[in-house]
């Protein structure tokens, strides 16, 4: 009896020891690693070893990296703004905002994902639009857009297409050209509301 007694107590020593002798587990914070996942050595860290000359050279290939990557960005966006420019110049009328809400819609519609857009797809552009022409006069645009006769058209042609579906009176815009820029000026209308002016409006 002594000896089961004995056992058991022993058991339970062993349950409750084994939580306290796991290795703990350790979380460090991002900011304690570089981009390459080295550690960040502290400031109160004494370096005991000179840096030497590979070290130097090291640094200096990321120090250059980060710079190279950094004047890629600036380059990429300088060359993104001014293809918008260049764009806004081809459409007079329309703003950048009016233009890459038509990106969007360009892309959300290209189901196939080939950076065209079929008959079905631009009919569904226009739909979102809020146009009201009728599916000859779609089918006769699009037909006249599509200038290799594949069935489909490119962003650029869609742009035109979009922008000459209805003839202009002078400089003003009207029909589907001038809607695009009341569809555009609404989208930013909204985004520059605060949840509670967007809860006001009833737009949740």
């Amino acid at each position: 009896m002594g000896h089961q007694v004995s056992a058991i107590f022993t058991g339970l020593g062993r349950f409750f020891e084994y939580p306290v002798k796991r290795k703990p587990i350790c979380f460090y914070r991002q900011e304690d690693f570089t981009a390459t996942g080295e550690p960040v050595k502290k400031a109160t860290a004494v370096d005991t070893h000179p840096q030497t000359d590979y070290d130097k050279l090291v640094d200096l290939f990321y120090k250059r990296l980060a710079e190279q990557r950094q004047y890629n960005q600036e380059m990429k966006d300088q060359d993104r703004r001014w293809s918008m420019q260049k764009v806004v110049q081809r459409f007079p009328g329309w703003n950048e905002v009016t233009i890459a809400n038509l990106h969007s819609l360009f892309l959300l519609f290209d189901n196939q994902t080939n950076g065209m857009l079929g008959f079905d797809d631009f009919g569904a552009v226009l739909e979102s639009l809020g146009d009201e022409s009728s599916m000859e006069t779609r089918k006769e645009k699009f037909t006249a857009a599509d200038t290799d006769n594949d069935g489909w058209i490119t962003y650029d042609e869609f742009l035109s297409l979009v922008y000459n579906f209805s003839a202009p009176e002078g400089t003003r815009l009207t029909g589907l050209a001038a809607l695009c820029n009341e569809v555009a000026e609404n989208i930013q209308f909204v985004s520059n509301l605060t949840v509670g002016e967007q809860l006001e409006y009833g737009l949740f």
